[in-house]
C-alpha cells in the first residue's frame, strides 16, 4: 500500500512539472508548488476546482485554486415591469358597520361583494375606497349623531376586496378621537394598505402617494371639506386630516404636488347629503384644483350618486355614493381610468390626461351585498339617471365609457348667463 501511495505521489508531482514545461508561456513555479507532498485523500480534488486567472475576481494570486462554492454570485439587476396599460378602480363611501362585518364573518368577501365585481376590483392595478370609520378598539366617541368604527381584524375584508389606498379625509375617520385614528394609521400600514388625507403631522395628511408606471409617476391625495369641528382640522391638531375649507390653501398644496408627478387624482369629502347635485362652491374648487395642476377629481359624503363635469378636459365626479355601507344601496357605481401606457410613451407625452379613459360600472346592493348590475334595462336606466344630473357628458351603455361634449361652461359664465 506504501509504495502504491508513494507511486501516485510521484505521478502527480510529474504531472504538475510535465505541464508547466508544455505552457506556451510557462509561469514560474512558486517554491511552495515544488515541494508539495500530496496525501492519497487529495487525489482527483483537482477535477472539482477552477482555476482563477486573474487577482481581481476574489483578490487571490493567479495559480491559486478556489472551489466552486466560494465564487461570488452574480446579483441580477431586478426587471422592471412594463405595461401596456395601467387600470385604476374608484369608489364611493365604504363603511364595516356591524350589518356589514357580520355578513363578511358569517359568509366571507362574496358575502359583501359579489362574485363578478370582486374580479373587477382584485384585477385592476390599483383600487381606492373611501374609509368611512376607523380601525380600533379604542378612544371614546365623539358627540355627533353617527359614530362609526371597526375592528382592526377586519381590515382582512378590505385587503380581499382589492384595496391599495383609502382615503381618510372624511368626517368619521375621527369617531372615535385621535387615538382611535393613530390606530387606523397602525392598522392600514400593518395591512400594508396605503392612505391619504389624514396624518400625525400636517405634512403626512398633505402627503401625495406616488405609483411608478413605466417611468411616469402616478399621484393621489384626498382632503375633506365636512368635519364637525375645526379641532378635526390637521392645522389646528394633530392627528388631524387636511382641510378644504380655505381653497387657496388647498391649490397651494395642490399645485406643489402637481409638478411632482405627471397625473394627479383629487379625492374630496364635500356636499350636501342625499342631494343630487352639488353646491356651486364645489363646482368652483374642483375648477380652481384643476386649474391649479389637478387631472380628476372625485367625490364622497352625499351618500347618493351626483353627477360628472369635465372641465378643462379633466373630469370631475362629484359623489360616487355609498359603496359598503347599508343593508340596500339602490344605485352606485365604480369608476375606471385606463391609461394607455404604450400611447403615451410611444408619443414622448408629458401629460397623461389625453391617454386616459374613464368608465362608469352600475351596482347596487341587498343584504349588504354590492354586486354588478347585470340587467339591461336597470343599466339604461342608470345611464340614463346619470345623463339627467350630469353637466354635457354622455354615457355609453355598453361600456360605461364616459364621454364629454365639450360644452365646458365655468361657474362665472353661468352666474353671467343667469
Amino acid at each position: 500500500m506504501l509504495k502504491k501511495r508513494n507511486f501516485f505521489i510521484l505521478l502527480g508531482v510529474l504531472t504538475v512539472l510535465v505541464g508547466c514545461e508544455q505552457s506556451e508561456t510557462p509561469a514560474e513555479v512558486p517554491e511552495e508548488v515544488q515541494t508539495v507532498s500530496l496525501d492519497s485523500s487529495q487525489i482527483g480534488v483537482e477535477e472539482q476546482e477552477t482555476t482563477i486567472e486573474t487577482e481581481s475576481s476574489l483578490g487571490v494570486s493567479e495559480n491559486e485554486t478556489v472551489s466552486e462554492d466560494e465564487l461570488p454570485e452574480q446579483e441580477e439587476e431586478p426587471e422592471i415591469p412594463i405595461v401596456s396599460t395601467y387600470t385604476i378602480v374608484y369608489t364611493g363611501d365604504v363603511c364595516l358597520q356591524s350589518g356589514v362585518t357580520n355578513t363578511y364573518r358569517s359568509s366571507g368577501v362574496n358575502g359583501v361583494i359579489g362574485e363578478k365585481l370582486l374580479k373587477e376590483l382584485t384585477g385592476a392595478d390599483y383600487t381606492v375606497i373611501n374609509n368611512e370609520f376607523c380601525f380600533s378598539t379604542g378612544g371614546a366617541p365623539e358627540d355627533k349623531q353617527y359614530t362609526f368604527r371597526a375592528d382592526p381584524a377586519d381590515v382582512s375584508l378590505l385587503k380581499e376586496m382589492g384595496v391599495d389606498l383609502v382615503s381618510l379625509a372624511n368626517n368619521h375617520a375621527l369617531d372615535y378621537g385621535t387615538v382611535a385614528l393613530s390606530d387606523t394609521f397602525v392598522t392600514l400600514d400593518d395591512a400594508e394598505i396605503a392612505y391619504m388625507g389624514a396624518g400625525e403631522t400636517e405634512e403626512r395628511a398633505a402627503e401625495m402617494i406616488t405609483v411608478d408606471v413605466n417611468g411616469y409617476k402616478i399621484g393621489y391625495m384626498a382632503a375633506s371639506r365636512v368635519y364637525p369641528t375645526v379641532e378635526w382640522n390637521v392645522l389646528n391638531r394633530q392627528p388631524g386630516m387636511l382641510p378644504a375649507y380655505d381653497p387657496a390653501y388647498l391649490a397651494q398644496v395642490v399645485e406643489e404636488k402637481a409638478k411632482e408627478c405627471d397625473y394627479l387624482m383629487i379625492y374630496l369629502h364635500w356636499g350636501i347629503e342625499r342631494a343630487e347635485h352639488p353646491e356651486s362652491y364645489e363646482r368652483s374648487l374642483a375648477q380652481l384644483l384643476i386649474d391649479s395642476g389637478a387631472d380628476a377629481i372625485i367625490g364622497s359624503h352625499p351618500h347618493v350618486m351626483q353627477g360628472v363635469e369635465y372641465y378643462q378636459g379633466r373630469p370631475i365626479f362629484y359623489s360616487l355614493g355609498n359603496f359598503v355601507f347599508n343593508k340596500t344601496i339602490s344605485r352606485t357605481a365604480f369608476i375606471r381610468a385606463t391609461i394607455d401606457m404604450e400611447a403615451a410613451e410611444a408619443a414622448g407625452a408629458d401629460d397623461l390626461s389625453d391617454y386616459v379613459t374613464w368608465q362608469m360600472i352600475p351596482c347596487s346592493a341587498s343584504g349588504y351585498c354590492t354586486e354588478e348590475l347585470s340587467s339591461p334595462g336597470d343599466m339604461e336606466a342608470f345611464y340614463n339617471y346619470m345623463r339627467s344630473i350630469s353637466y354635457d357628458v354622455d354615457y355609453d351603455i355598453e361600456t360605461g365609457e364616459i364621454q364629454s361634449l365639450n360644452a365646458e361652461v365655468t361657474i362665472e359664465d353661468e352666474n353671467a348667463v343667469e
